[in-house]
C-alpha cells in the first residue's frame, strides 16, 4: 500500500475514526484504524464491536492499492500535528506503515487488516431518507437527558421513533426528558421504536453534517445503519423495552411563565455557586409578574434573585436540580423561555415559545 495526500484529504476522517476505536484494547486490534487505498480514495474503518464507521477522502494519488491497520490514537495525533498544506506519503514497508513529509519521517507498527473485525449488520427492514440536518437536530436536542450507567440499561442511550409521519427522539434519566419530532415521509400505521446506545448517539451528533441533504437511513431488528457522502454507520441497537414516554407528560391546566432565558441562565448559574453541592437545588417562587429564586447550602450560606416574568397563575413554591434546567436552557434557540406548571408536586415542561416539537420535562425536588 502506498499513497500521497495533504493534511487536510486525511486528518478529518483519521479524528472520527480514532473516536470510534475502542480505547480499553480488551482485544489490541480494536485500538487500531483499517486503512484501506482503492482506485483514488482511501478508507478508514474503525468499530468497538457495538458501532463501526467507514469514512472515505480523495486524495491526492494512491500508487499502490492495499490495506493494514494501524494505532487510532498515535496516527490521528501525528497527523493533527502535521503542518498544514504537507505533502504526506503513506506506505508499508517491511511490517511497518511508514508516513514522510519534506522533514519528517515515522514508522509506525501494524496488525494485519485480515484479522481487523467487521461489525456484523443483520437484515435492514425499514429505509428512511431523513435530512443530515433535521437527525442532528434531533440528536442535538435530547441526548443530553440519557442516563449514564443505569442499571435500567435501555435509558442509557435514545429511543427513536417513527409515528404518525413523524421521526421523533426521547431521551430520560428518570428525572428528566427530552423529546424532540419532524415529519418525515414514512407512511405506515405500525409504530416503529429502536434503542440507539449512548455512544452512537453522542458520535453521531459530531459527524452528521449540518446541511439539509437527505441521508439513507436503515433500520433492522437489531442494528442501524446510515449513509452519507464518504461515511457509512452502523450501530447494534438496545434489546430493551423503553419507557412510555407520554405518560410522563403532566396532566391538567397549566400556569405559563414566559421569562427572559438569558436573564434566568445567569440566575440560575449564580444561585449554583450557593446551592448544595450534592443536590443542587433552587426553589422557585412564584408570585404575579415575578420569580424569585433562592438556593442555600448545609453551610448556611444562601442566594436570592428576583426576575421580573409574565406569570398571572397562582401563587407557587418549587424546587428543581439547577443542573438540569440549565442543560435545558443551553440547547433552547430562542430568546424567551416557556415554563408551563401543573401544581407544586407535580413536573414542570419547558418549550421555545410557540415551539411544540421539541418539549422538556424536569421532575421538582423536595427542598
Amino acid at each position: 500500500m502506498k499513497f500521497l495526500a495533504k493534511k487536510d484529504q486525511i486528518v478529518d476522517i483519521l479524528q472520527v475514526g480514532a473516536a470510534i476505536a475502542e480505547r480499553r484494547q480488551t482485544i489490541p486490534i480494536l485500538a487500531n484504524l483499517k486503512i484501506k487505498a482503492e482506485g483514488r480514495e482511501v478508507e478508514i474503518t474503525a468499530t468497538d464491536l457495538e458501532i463501526q464507521i467507514k469514512s472515505s477522502s480523495v486524495v491526492t494519488k494512491v500508487e499502490e492499492e492495499g490495506e493494514t491497520t494501524v494505532s487510532a490514537r498515535k496516527m490521528s495525533e501525528l497527523c493533527r500535528m502535521l503542518p498544514p498544506n504537507e505533502d504526506l506519503e503513506f506506505g508499508v514497508n517491511q511490517g511497518k506503515l511508514t508516513v514522510k513529509s519534506r522533514n519528517f519521517h515515522a514508522d509506525f507498527a501494524t496488525l494485519s487488516a485480515s484479522d481487523f473485525p467487521e461489525l456484523e449488520i443483520g437484515e435492514q427492514e425499514i429505509s428512511l431518507k431523513p435530512n443530515s440536518n433535521d437527525l442532528k437536530r434531533l440528536l442535538n436536542k435530547t441526548q443530553f437527558c440519557m442516563a449514564t450507567q443505569d442499571v435500567r440499561y435501555y435509558l442509557n442511550g435514545l429511543l427513536i421513533e417513527i409515528n404518525e409521519g413523524n421521526l421523533i427522539a426521547v431521551a430520560t434519566d428518570g428525572h428528566r426528558m427530552a423529546t424532540s419530532s419532524n415529519p418525515i415521509n414514512y407512511e405506515q400505521e405500525e409504530i416503529i421504536r429502536n434503542i440507539l446506545p449512548r455512544k452512537a448517539v453522542t458520535e453521531l451528533a459530531k459527524i452528521l453534517r449540518d446541511e439539509d441533504d437527505a441521508i439513507e437511513v436503515t433500520l433492522g431488528s437489531s442494528s442501524l445503519r446510515i449513509k452519507d457522502k464518504g461515511m457509512d454507520f452502523s450501530s447494534k441497537l438496545i434489546d430493551g423495552k423503553f419507557p412510555d414516554y407520554e405518560r410522563v407528560f403532566p396532566q391538567g391546566s397549566p400556569s405559563e411563565m414566559l421569562v427572559s432565558k438569558e436573564d434566568f441562565q445567569s440566575a440560575l448559574s449564580r444561585a449554583s455557586v450557593l446551592s448544595n453541592e450534592k443536590y443542587r437545588g433552587v426553589r422557585l417562587i412564584l408570585a404575579e409578574n415575578n420569580l424569585k429564586l433562592m438556593a442555600n447550602n448545609p453551610e448556611q450560606e444562601s442566594a436570592e434573585e428576583d426576575l421580573t416574568v409574565k406569570y398571572e397563575g397562582p401563587a407557587m413554591e418549587i424546587g428543581f436540580n439547577i443542573g438540569y434546567l440549565l442543560d435545558v436552557l443551553g440547547v433552547i434557540d430562542t430568546e424567551e423561555v416557556l415554563l408551563s406548571f401543573f401544581g407544586e408536586e407535580s413536573s414542570c415542561l419547558i418549550n421555545e415559545p410557540g415551539n411544540n416539537s421539541e418539549t422538556y420535562v424536569i421532575m421538582p425536588m423536595r427542598l
